[in-house]
């Protein structure tokens, strides 16, 4: 009998607690981060989506921070910053920061009409056109927020 497997990579809790507690200064300072290369392709290990027979996809800065504007990576409080699951069943595994208690937690994904695609297939759609085979910047969240702190 053959097995299929997917295992999602390991969440570099310290970055994504750095992230999330300078939510505000990122999403506010959107559009300069989008603009330049050097700051939407950070790469922060966690934040993916995956699954089997979809393949693991490690997202940058820029992919989630469109993600959470057009879909629904980012709903009511919920920011969610990665996915795994397979498409076949629905089931999957999510991590997201919740504002209102200020704290990461997971748990299933469901929408009330999707289950793993619900958040899988925006992000697979996004990833095939936009910067999936590029070079990841060599800057990391904590240089991105510091730089963004200074330039206040």
């Amino acid at each position: 009998m053959i097995y299929s497997y997917v295992e999602a990579p390991a969440i570099d809790f310290g970055a994504i607690n750095h992230l999330f507690e300078n939510l505000d200064l990122i999403l506010a300072n959107r559009r300069k981060i989008m603009f330049h290369r050097k700051y939407r392709t950070i790469k922060i290990s966690g934040i993916f989506a995956g699954g089997l027979y979809v393949g693991m996809h490690r997202m940058t800065l820029g992919n989630l921070l469109h993600l959470w504007k057009h879909t629904e990576w980012h709903t009511g409080t919920r920011y969610y910053f990665n996915i795994i699951g397979t498409p076949l069943s629905g089931s999957n595994h999510s991590w997201w920061y919740d504002t209102a208690t200020k704290k990461c937690d997971c748990g299933k994904y469901y929408n009330g009409k999707y289950h793993f695609l619900g958040l899988a297939k925006p992000a697979l759609d996004y990833l095939k056109w936009h910067e999936l085979y590029r070079e990841p910047s060599k800057l990391t969240i904590f240089d991105l927020v510091k730089q963004l702190q200074r330039s206040k």
